[in-house]
């Protein structure tokens, strides 16, 4: 891994959905962390620091907005966009990821090339003049 390198973690109970945004991301030079859960990526999270997480709503041991809730309740999660992914586009699912921490709301199927080009802008706003440094 590089040192420029942003790492993302990837929360998602679906190991195709894994594996996509694994290759497809590390292609666009991301350094990609996974964890197969709510629970293991709250771990992940707190052992990892990665500079921004994606993470799905629906999951079997913790749900999304359970996920984002805990990790914005940590100071240091602050500074680490929050994406959720979601097979829901309605407003009641967006309402509620924005409403649990998250700053953007994917849904699912994506084209990898405008996430990646969305995760660089998010990555870029989070560590601009106005936001608190790594």
């Amino acid at each position: 891994m590089s040192a420029t390198e942003p790492t993302i973690l990837v929360i998602d109970d679906d190991p195709t959905i894994r594996l996509l945004l694994r290759a497809g991301l590390s292609k666009q030079g991301f350094h990609v962390l996974e964890a197969d859960g709510g629970a293991a990526g709250l771990s992940a999270f707190r052992a990892q620091r990665p500079n921004l997480v994606l993470i799905d709503v629906s999951m079997p041991d913790m749900d999304g907005y359970q996920v984002a809730r805990a990790m914005e309740a940590e100071s240091s999660s602050r500074r680490v966009p929050l994406v959720m992914l979601t097979a829901s586009d309605d407003q009641d699912t967006r309402r509620q990821a924005l409403a649990a921490g998250a700053r953007e709301v994917l849904v699912k199927p994506f084209q990898l090339l405008p996430l990646a080009e969305r995760l660089r802008d998010l990555l870029a706003d989070a560590s601009g003049p106005s936001a608190p440094g790594y």
